[in-house]
């Protein structure tokens, strides 16, 4: 598939078009500190510009539980391919304390309600969410969180209420269980995706959940998006 992925500010996605297709709806970052929750956006004290070398980087800082914690987010494509690799970046001079994200996406893919979704690497902690449409299974977008450290995945959610402002509330472990019980489950291809699940025909938007160690002043992780040719992720 051909892929054309923009970054802008705080790890939003604000252009995405497959096969020259629009295939995004919205995309936002929630940061929840404590009890609070507050847009990642509305953080940003370096906003997305272009580096020479075609990387798109923005920064900014927030209050955490024990001081100011500075994230830097820098976008990039890897050289010959379609995957578009976001490294998020987090440092403060204390222990973050009680910090976690929701990277939250809506694609949109062929017919409105006929996406499907593959989850691959596990349905609590996924490494790779799919969305393809259904009717061409072929076209699809890979959303992915890789490379976590002093940071660890929280769980996922693809439901009706991320629809609705409540990205902060999702950040509750007892919510980001999985799919939405009405999206109707199926099997993917094992020998591609072995021990991967399927969910759809539906309207799939998701949000996956990340938090920061405690302890820690230092934290990073990745973010990947990818096409996905061939009907699967190769």
């Amino acid at each position: 598939d051909d892929l054309q992925v923009e970054m802008g500010d705080a790890g939003q996605i604000v252009r995405l078009k497959l096969n020259d297709i629009d295939a995004l709806q919205e995309s936002e970052t929630r940061v929840k500190v404590g009890v609070d929750t507050f847009r990642l956006g509305d953080t940003v004290t370096g906003p997305a510009h272009e580096r020479p070398d075609g990387a798109a980087v923005s920064s900014g800082q927030f209050q955490g539980g024990n001081g100011i914690i500075y994230w830097t987010i820098t976008s990039t494509v890897i050289p010959g391919t379609n995957w578009h690799v976001s490294r998020w970046e987090f440092n403060s001079p204390q222990a973050f304390g009680s910090v976690a994200l929701s990277i939250y996406a809506d694609l949109d893919i062929g017919q409105y309600t006929g996406h499907n979704g593959l989850i691959v690497g596990g349905t609590g902690h996924p490494n790779r969410l799919l969305v393809t449409d259904r009717t061409n299974p072929a076209e699809g977008v890979a959303l992915g969180l890789r490379a976590l450290k002093n940071a660890s995945r929280m769980g996922w959610v693809g439901s009706p209420d991320i629809y609705h402002g409540r990205n902060g509330e999702i950040l509750d472990p007892s919510i980001l269980t999985g799919a939405y019980s009405g999206w109707g489950q199926f099997t993917p291809d094992q020998s591609r995706y072995p021990g991967g699940h399927g969910y759809g025909p539906a309207d799939i938007a998701v949000a996956m959940g990340v938090m920061l160690k405690p302890s820690a002043k230092l934290a990073s992780f990745e973010t990947t998006i990818v096409g996905a040719p061939n009907e699967y992720i190769e």
